[in-house]
C-alpha cells in the first residue's frame, strides 16, 4: 500500500489531490516570542513583515528568505524560539495554568515544554522527559537561552517507573513518536522511509505510551495527545484504544482550520492544504473526577540566589521553586543552574544569567560591544571591579567580572560566533 492509497481511509480523491499539491509547496516557518524578554510590539518593530499565527498568541509565521531569525542576535539572547506552526497548537490548546505540575513525556527538542513554561509564566513545574539522553540535552540548550526556570529535564523510560507517579500530573503532553508522514514537506527522507509496517509498529508503541501516561494524569486533569502523522492507525485508532481501556473523555475543541473525518469527535488534523503548517494530529483528553490542585509549595523564604529550593550537587548549585518527588527520576537538569562554587565564591552560569531579572550591578552593552562579546573577546571597558549582569537593550546577556580595566568573557564556547 502506498502513502496516498493509505489516505483514502479518511480523505476523498479531491482532498488527497489538494494535500498532495500542498506537499510540493515550501514549508512554513514559525516563531514564538519569549514575552519574558521581548514584547510583541518590540518583535514586530524589528520584523514587521511577519504574519500572526492563526491560533496561537505571541506566535508568528515568517519568510525565511526575508528574516534569518536563527542568526539574529535576538535569537542568541533568547527572545524567541523558532517552532513549526502546527507544532505550536497542542501546548496552546492544553492551556497549562500558573502553578500546574506538567509532564512532557517525549519532550525533545523542547518546543512544547518551552511554550508551556511561557504560558505558565515560569510558575509551577514541568518535567520534560526524553528517552534519549542526547536529545534531552537539546531541551537544556533552549531552556538556558530562553532563561526558563520551572523545568526539570529527565532521561527516563516511564514505562518502568510510571507506577511511582500515578495521578500526579495536572496536565500531560504526549507528542508521541510516529511514522512522521506529517513532516514529508519538511524532510524529503521521511517520505522515502515511510511504510505501512512502520505505521503499525509505531501504533503499538503509541498505545502503550498513552495508557501509562493516562495513569499518571490526575482526576480532572487534561492530556494532549499529538503526532506528526496523517495515519488513522496512529491517531484516532490510538484514542479509540484508550477509550476502550479506560474511562477517558474527549475534550471538544474546534476551529475552522481543524479537519475531522466525517465530523469524527476523536481529535482533529492540521493538514498543510488547509493550515499554514505541517501535518499534525491533536486530541485533548480528560480524566473524569474532581480536579484538586496541589497546594502551593512556595513559602515567604527564598535562598541566597532567589529560589525557594536550592540544591548543591558536587560543586554546582541549582534552584527551583516547587518541591517534587524526583527519587525515581534520572535528572539531567534540576531547575536553573545557578553556578559553580569555588571556596566561598560562585561563578555564575549562563542559565542563571538569562533567568535572573534583578542583579546588584548591571552594565548595558552597545551594538558594537554585544557583537564583540558574542565572538568570545574581552571588552576593554574601564569600570569598577566587580561582578556584572551584562544587558543589551535591557535583555540579559551574561554574568561576568570586571577587573577594573576590562570585562572578562564568560560566554560558553559553543555559543560564540565568528
Amino acid at each position: 500500500m502506498n502513502f496516498y492509497e493509505h489516505l483514502k481511509s479518511y480523505l476523498n480523491d479531491e482532498q488527497i489531490d489538494k494535500l498532495k499539491a500542498s506537499l510540493s509547496e515550501e514549508n512554513k516557518h514559525g516563531v514564538l516570542v519569549n514575552t519574558k524578554k521581548m514584547s510583541d510590539e518590540m518583535f514586530l518593530s524589528l520584523f514587521p513583515h511577519v504574519e500572526k499565527h492563526p491560533i496561537v498568541k505571541h506566535a508568528y509565521i515568517f519568510d525565511k528568505r526575508e528574516y534569518e531569525l536563527g542568526k539574529s542576535i535576538y535569537h542568541a539572547l533568547g527572545c524567541f524560539y523558532i517552532q513549526e506552526p502546527s507544532a505550536m497548537v497542542p501546548a496552546y490548546l492544553l492551556n497549562a495554568q500558573e502553578g500546574d505540575i506538567v509532564l512532557d513525556l517525549c519532550a525533545a527538542p523542547g518546543g512544547k515544554t518551552i511554550q508551556t513554561s511561557l504560558l505558565m509564566n515560569d510558575s509551577g513545574l514541568i518535567v520534560a522527559n526524553d528517552l534519549s539522553k542526547s536529545r534531552a540535552f537539546s531541551i537544556i540548550e533552549n531552556e538556558e537561552r530562553l532563561g526558563l526556570g520551572n523545568i526539570i529535564v529527565t532521561n527516563n523510560d516511564f514505562s518502568k517507573i510510571y507506577k511511582n507517579y500515578l495521578s500526579t500530573f495536572d496536565k500531560i503532553i504526549l507528542d508521541a513518536p510516529c511514522s512522521g508522514s506529517g513532516m514529508f514537506r519538511k524532510e524529503d527522507k521521511m517520505m522515502q522511509d515511510w511504510s505501512y509496517n512502520k505505521v503499525l509498529k509505531f501504533a503499538e508503541i503509541q498505545k502503550e505510551l498513552i495508557l501509562y501516561a493516562y495513569e499518571m494524569l490526575k482526576p480532572g486533569g487534561t492530556m494532549c495527545y499529538s503526532t506528526c502523522s496523517f495515519s488513522l492507525e496512529e491517531d484516532e485508532d490510538v484514542i479509540e484504544y484508550l477509550l476502550e481501556k479506560t474511562d477517558a473523555e474527549i475534550v471538544k475543541s474546534d476551529h475552522q482550520l481543524f479537519f475531522r473525518k466525517d465530523n469524527n469527535p476523536l481529535g482533529f488534523h492540521l493538514l498543510p492544504s488547509l493550515f499554514p503548517g505541517e501535518g499534525h494530529y491533536i486530541c485533548l483528553i480528560r480524566k473524569p473526577g474532581v480536579f484538586i490542585k496541589a497546594p502551593n509549595s512556595k513559602t515567604n523564604k527564598t535562598g541566597k540566589y532567589g529560589f525557594q529550593f536550592e540544591y548543591k550537587f558536587g560543586n554546582y548549585l541549582f534552584g527551583n521553586n516547587v518541591s517534587f518527588n524526583t527519587k525515581h527520576l534520572n535528572i539531567v537538569r534540576l531547575g536553573v543552574k545557578i553556578g559553580e562554587i569555588f571556596n566561598n565564591d560562585i561563578k555564575y552560569d549562563y542559565h542563571y544569567a538569562h533567568y535572573i531579572q534583578k542583579f546588584s550591578k548591571k552594565y548595558e552593552l552597545n551594538d558594537a560591544q554585544v557583537k564583540t562579546y558574542f565572538t568570545g573577546n574581552v571588552l576593554n571597558v574601564p569600570i569598577d571591579k566587580g561582578t556584572y549582569l551584562l544587558t543589551y537593550k535591557g535583555i540579559s546577556v551574561d554574568i561576568t567580572k570586571s577587573d577594573g580595566r576590562m570585562i572578562k568573557n564568560s560566554l560558553p564556547k559553543g555559543l560564540r560566533t565568528k
